[in-house]
């Protein structure tokens, strides 16, 4: 679910005098970072199990003890794959990116 932040951008820290002295600052390093403001792909938080299923979480009936008792569910927790990074459809901007969007 998140994405990794320390490979797209890093925060420059600055001194600054003034709040329009710190804006100029930061559009400026956004501007001048080579690394892109764009989010392509994320973690995913799914998994596969071992027969290629892709589930956040999987479960297993278990049959009951005793005869007259309920089965119970018992959470799978061993033997899944982490679903790895996922694409997605359009880029997305990045959570760190310092400009303010307004629609006017």
């Amino acid at each position: 679910m998140g994405s990794n932040s320390s490979k797209y951008t890093k925060k420059a820290g600055s001194s600054c005098n003034s709040s329009e002295e710190c804006a100029e600052d930061q559009s400026a390093s956004v501007v001048s970072s080579p690394s892109s403001v764009f989010v392509l792909s994320r973690k995913g938080s799914m998994y596969i199990d071992e027969d290629g299923d892709l589930a956040h979480e999987f479960y297993v009936e278990v049959p009951p003890s005793k005869k007259g008792c309920k089965a119970t569910m018992k959470r799978i927790l061993h033997n899944l794959i982490p679903q790895g990074e996922v694409a997605y459809k359009f880029p997305r901007l990045h959570v760190d990116f310092p400009i303010i969007l307004h629609h006017v």
